[in-house]
């Protein structure tokens, strides 16, 4: 029986073609481009070592499985007392002037003169700043940080006009400090906060009667129905006067 010949493939032409098709597909086929954000770099800051609070700024309340109560370091079952370590803290170098206890915050005067100064100050660091954003640099955290404190001058200057003589501030730093176990009950964490409630409105009670002979729940209720600018600048002025700045650290097991 006679062999039938095997017909050959022309591989050149085949090459041929998959070498047009190569051609053609690298002519029409389009390419995405890599494409990213653009983002101006935030410049480096120095990174200060974090401000030492002073002991005596710090009041603190403690509270342990037991439910008993340490108080600056006083220990004590009647919890009915703690509004009266906080009027201490906050008064005690407010009402002697000229006598100064460094066992309870220091306080500083508030003038015109320092607001109007601090004013200027954070006016030119603004300023500064803006002109750094339109350079492209990324400041907007830094921008709105010395926007706050704008607010804060322009409410000190208006309590500087209610109060008419310079303001007795509370160190800066001052805090209340609220340290309990998880164990804690929860009564004595809730007397705990009733008490500061208690002694920081009974202050701002008895300042709020000698200066516009009216008492603290008074005006509060007031400004609600009413809100009325006066005594919204009044009870800034309070506030001023006597911070609640509390505290909470994260429950110890």
């Amino acid at each position: 029986m006679a062999q039938r010949d095997v017909p050959e493939v022309n591989a050149g032409s085949m090459a041929d073609i998959a070498f047009l098709l190569l051609i053609f597909f690298l002519v029409t086929t389009t390419m995405d481009k890599d494409t990213a954000y653009i983002r101006n770099i935030p410049q480096p800051i120095d990174v200060k070592e974090p401000t030492k609070v002073m002991k005596r700024n710090i009041l603190a309340i403690k509270s342990n499985s037991n439910n008993q109560l340490m108080v600056r370091g006083e220990i004590f079952d009647n919890p009915d007392k703690i509004s009266e370590f906080i009027v201490d803290f906050y008064e005690y170098n407010r009402k002697n002037p000229g006598v100064v206890d460094n066992n309870f915050p220091q306080y500083l005067l508030i003038t015109n003169q320092a607001v109007k100064d601090l004013t200027l100050s954070v006016e030119n660091k603004l300023d500064q700043l803006e002109a750094q954003q339109n350079s492209g640099a990324d400041v907007a955290d830094l921008i709105n940080y010395e926007k706050s404190k704008m607010a804060e001058l322009s409410s000190l200057k208006s309590a500087l006009k209610l109060y008419k003589k310079p303001i007795p501030q509370i160190h800066i730093q001052s805090n209340i400090r609220i340290e309990v176990q998880q164990s804690t009950a929860y009564s004595i964490f809730a007397k705990i906060h009733s008490e500061i409630e208690e002694a920081i409105s009974s202050l701002r009670d008895k300042e709020c009667k000698q200066l516009f002979n009216i008492s603290y729940a008074t005006l509060k209720r007031k400004y609600n129905l009413e809100k009325d600018k006066i005594d919204e600048e009044r009870l800034s002025l309070l506030e001023i006067l006597y911070p609640a700045k509390i505290i909470e650290v994260t429950p110890k097991k």
